[in-house]
């Protein structure tokens, strides 16, 4: 990755272009200018000096000049949106924040309006979800296509939704319109640093890499310290590419300011005609998000690793994992998991390694809890060295014929308010070996009996159920202690289920 030092081309001070940086006057077309200097120069460094840059600009009326083709010479829609700071094939650029902070302009129209009036519409025939004459855009405050060797950093992107225009809905659910932080398309190279992009109408951060497949070469992206939060669609949308890696970075609260568009994800792994590859994210947050914290459910994507992240479900699921070589190493996850990925290579089965699982309350923001803190299926889906901790729901629903494996996992049950005779955990097909249970209840329940269901499962060696309360198998002639090793173990279902 090119130092500042190192990147050819001029040194481009969007003061020299007119911004005045004042958090009043309105810099949108300083700062295009300022890129288009860069862009003509096939690389640089763009200077934004210390201060607050309000920048968005829409207008109506025919606009020739409009850098979507599509729009030229024509009246609608009604609001057209103004590019801000845009490159295309530039090899070797650094975009200098100094602090600074870029503030979207009040006022502006985000979503579905009338071509005719301009008046947000209120109803979307199914014709209509994607008729462009109807959109109202604001743009990304940064755009960067086919080019290579960037650097973003030090800079405040705030998106200010709070203060916009909402239209009607525009697509098939939400608001999906460019209005992102930073959108980057078909890019090599890119390392964004110290970045704090937050409230706006789509992500935090966008990329991707169109018609990419695996046999291509990596498509590198590093982010270190971003703070991405109270964006309406998505913390970060990683849509395509070979090698995407974020260290010491928040995808939070997604959703939670003046609307939300689905999915609403902290991560949103789901790549549009391309492939996710390599992905890795280490020290990283994905907390009280509307939607799941982690996504991968669509596409050709998944491969990511997760190493010593947090990750928060408050109304939706932690972790809603439904694509192959997904990994999960020293982890702490509250709230429910769902899904997981089997297949014959051990590698590419969704794997949980060291990891802390526990229904913990954010705040008061609460914890999403399903009908267990653990339900997943897949032949060869890991748990290993991991401690469950069920406080207000079941531990596990493992309730497939598949051979998920379980090894030296600590599972606590303290439900206390579980109906009587209801199992805490259920597993069928799966593979258990060196597992302990353990059970936590209020004095209040200590004549309920519980039960760990294990139909068709395989039981390995060290296996231990502490009981008393909790039995195997059954809750009236189940044991605890020991669990024998077994090649098999039939129970039948408690009869009162």
């Amino acid at each position: 990755m090119a130092r500042a030092s190192d990147t050819a081309g001029p040194v481009i001070n969007v003061q020299d272009y007119g911004a005045r940086g004042d958090g009043v006057s309105n810099d949108t077309l300083a700062f295009h200018a300022a890129s288009q200097a860069l862009q003509e120069a096939g690389g640089g460094t763009l200077v934004i000096p210390r201060g607050t840059y309000i920048v968005g600009l829409q207008t109506h009326g025919l606009t020739p000049d409009h850098p979507n083709p599509g729009y030229r010479n024509t009246a609608v829609p009604y609001w057209k949106q103004h590019p801000i700071i845009e490159l295309r094939n530039v090899d070797g650029v650094v975009i200098e924040g100094n602090g600074a902070t870029l503030r979207v302009a009040d006022g502006l129209h985000y979503g579905g309006y009338d071509s005719v009036t301009g008046e947000p519409i209120t109803e979307t025939p199914e014709p209509n979800v994607f008729n462009p004459q109807l959109a109202a855009a604001i743009g990304s405050l940064i755009t960067i296509n086919q080019s290579s060797h960037i650097i973003i950093r030090d800079l405040e992107l705030d998106g200010n939704v709070d203060k916009q225009d909402i239209g009607g809905i525009w697509s098939s659910h939400g608001r999906q319109l460019p209005a992102s932080g930073i959108q980057l398309y078909n890019n090599r190279f890119v390392r964004i640093e110290n970045i704090h992009t937050h409230h706006h109408a789509l992500d935090g951060i966008i990329i991707g890499w169109t018609n990419l497949t695996v046999d291509d070469p990596p498509t590198p992206h590093v982010l270190v310290n971003i703070d991405s939060e109270y964006n309406c669609r998505q913390g970060l949308s990683w849509v395509g590419g070979r090698g995407l890696t974020a260290i010491n970075c928040k995808f939070n609260h997604t959703g939670r300011a003046v609307f939300g568009s689905p999915p609403g994800a902290g991560i949103d792994i789901e790549p549009e005609v391309s492939v996710c590859r390599d992905g890795r994210f280490v020290n990283c947050q994905f907390i009280n998000n509307n939607g799941c914290a982690i996504v991968a459910d669509s596409g050709d994507g998944g491969y990511t690793e997760f190493i010593n992240c947090t990750i928060w479900g408050t109304t939706m699921w932690s972790v809603w994992a439904s694509k192959p070589g997904l990994k999960f190493e020293d982890c702490t996850i509250h709230g429910s998991i769902v899904h997981g990925v089997g297949s014959d290579d051990p590698d590419l089965a969704t794997q949980y390694r060291r990891c802390h699982f526990e229904d913990v309350d954010y705040q008061d923001k609460g914890c999403y809890r399903s009908t267990a803190l653990v339900i997943h299926s897949g032949d060869n889906v890991l748990f290993e060295d991991c401690a469950i901790i069920a406080n207000k729901t079941k531990a596990c629903y493992v309730d497939y014929p598949n051979h998920e494996i379980f090894r030296r996992c600590r599972i606590t049950h303290r439900w206390t308010d579980a109906p009587d005779h209801t199992f805490q955990s259920i597993f069928r097909g799966s593979h258990l070996e060196e597992v302990s249970f353990f059970e936590s209840f209020d004095p209040a329940s200590a004549d309920k009996r519980f039960s760990i269901i294990a139909d068709g499962v395989t039981i390995g060696a060290g296996n231990h159920v502490a009981g008393p309360q909790t039995k195997w198998g059954n809750w009236s002639w189940g044991s605890v202690g020991d669990v024998p090793p077994t090649s098999n173990v039939d129970t039948p279902a408690d009869p009162e289920l």
